[in-house]
């Protein structure tokens, strides 16, 4: 980073945050309404790495995910960042608040297109003895089905309201229990099968978005 640069970060309001390579400058996170997208479309950046000057985190986390930056990974201080996988570099060493679950939710819908995962001609999955599980992603819509003691059940939830957690680890538990609450209001009984299930489901999601290259 240039003497310039450092004097301006010295200087810098602290209303937009700096994405650089050596981890620029992140305000902590702020309590916000609505989804992770729309958090980080309103969140000022200037953005040093990809020549994108000042724009806002969604636009600079979508240029990130359009040139194959999928991999996301934990710093010393937890802060997560995003990379390409096997490299070391990093053009974002830190994301804001809401960047980790905006990125899986994208990689979610990327799998999908791509025919990875979630498609319609999937077959359910067996996760237990009384439970299988289908989830097809299209047009931004988390479509479910389960079969559960022979009885068949549908909800859905949009792709950007999935929980995924707000880190690179994976950890399937929030999703998890937003999956068992859209179908319980779907009428599937609120008991352990249901919730082995909605586990395996959401562990599902969470292989396929850290698994994609």
């Amino acid at each position: 980073m240039s003497e310039l640069q450092l004097s301006f970060l010295e200087t810098a309001p602290a209303e937009f945050d700096v994405n650089a390579v050596d981890d620029g400058v992140v305000a902590a996170g702020k309590a916000t309404q609505g989804s992770a997208a729309l958090s980080l479309s309103q969140r000022s950046v200037d953005d040093w790495v990809f020549g994108l000057g000042f724009t806002n985190w969604k636009n600079v986390i979508d240029h990130a995910i359009q040139t194959g930056h999928y991999e996301l990974f934990s710093a010393e201080d937890g802060v997560s960042g995003l990379k390409k996988h096997g490299y070391r570099y990093a053009p974002i060493p830190r994301l804001p608040a809401g960047g980790a679950t905006y990125v899986q939710q994208r990689l979610l819908v990327i799998a999908a297109q791509r025919g990875a995962a979630f498609g319609r001609n999937e077959r359910m999955v067996q996760a237990g003895p009384e439970f299988l599980h289908k989830c097809v992603v299209e047009n931004g819509l988390c479509d479910l089905m389960i079969k559960l003691g022979g009885e068949v059940f549908r909800g859905s939830v949009m792709v950007d309201q999935l929980n995924f957690p707000d880190q690179a680890k994976s950890d399937p538990g929030h999703i998890a229990i937003q999956l068992c609450r859209v179908l319980e209001s779907a009428g599937a009984p609120a008991d352990t099968r249901l919730e082995k299930g909605c586990t395996s489901l959401a562990a599902h999601f969470m292989r396929v978005v850290h698994g994609l290259r």
